[in-house]
């Protein structure tokens, strides 16, 4: 089969769409759209806006797209996307409801270190008195770093839930909107609570200064609310007794 690049004729289309700002499309091995990643403007309803996205690139394209592939990540006006770096370690990674009695999951911060063309990261995640870790190591490029931190947010919230649930990352791909790149995280909450299916979250933010933080941040948001209601409902796990 010949291969044909659609890439450039559906981003160029996707952009059209009023409340997409930014798009990245990956293509197969045929040229055709392989990952569908959008960053929209909050609205609209991103299962409305997915059936909306698939119609139209195959009217232009002419080929048949998968829903299954487009991934929509919104931006959404936070307290936390305005915290300058340096305040990192106290930003909650979880939007609990007031009260003492609530779980919530905090990150504690980020280790980086970088050498021989690799970054590798540790998240550091407190529920309660608990620290959980998580690893993330990666090529040592902007995507990559992007990666690293989604993937050790990814693992210390899959240790702090314990037997409540997981989070798994899916993919990162950073998208051109509002004059500077963005990294969009999409990772899968796994729970008995979530039903039998995993369940597609999506997370965006800003990728400077740092792609590490940026992919740590968009995990976060891609997960709060999900990883809230399994802390609250789920089996919190339990603390080692001391000998």
């Amino acid at each position: 089969m010949t291969r044909t690049s659609t890439k450039a004729a559906a981003e160029a289309a996707l952009r059209e769409l009023p409340s997409v700002v930014g798009a990245y499309v990956r293509e197969d091995i045929f040229g055709h759209p392989r990952e569908v990643h959008i960053l929209v403007t909050p609205g609209p309803t991103p299962r409305e806006l997915a059936r909306d996205i698939r119609d139209l690139l195959e009217e232009r394209l002419g080929v048949p797209v998968d829903q299954r592939v487009i991934s929509i990540a919104q931006l959404a006006c936070s307290p936390v996307e305005a915290l300058p770096t340096s305040q990192l370690d106290q930003v909650d990674a979880v939007e609990a409801a007031s009260g003492s009695s609530e779980p919530r999951l905090r990150l504690a911060g980020l280790d980086v270190e970088a050498g021989g063309g690799r970054v590798s990261v540790a998240a550091r995640m407190q529920l309660g008195r608990d620290e959980h870790i998580g690893w993330g190591a990666e090529v040592e490029t902007d995507a990559g770093r992007l990666r690293a931190g989604a993937a050790a947010i990814a693992q210390a919230i899959t240790l702090a839930l314990g037997e409540a649930g997981r989070l798994e990352l899916e993919a990162v791909s950073i998208v051109e909107a509002f004059g500077q790149p963005y990294g969009l995280v999409c990772t899968h909450a796994v729970s008995p609570r979530l039903g039998r299916h995993p369940l597609a979250l999506f997370g965006a933010h800003p990728l400077r200064p740092d792609p590490v933080e940026a992919g740590a941040y968009a995990a976060l948001k891609s997960a709060n609310r999900i990883v809230a209601m399994l802390l609250r409902n789920g089996r919190l796990p339990r603390r080692p007794r001391g000998r």
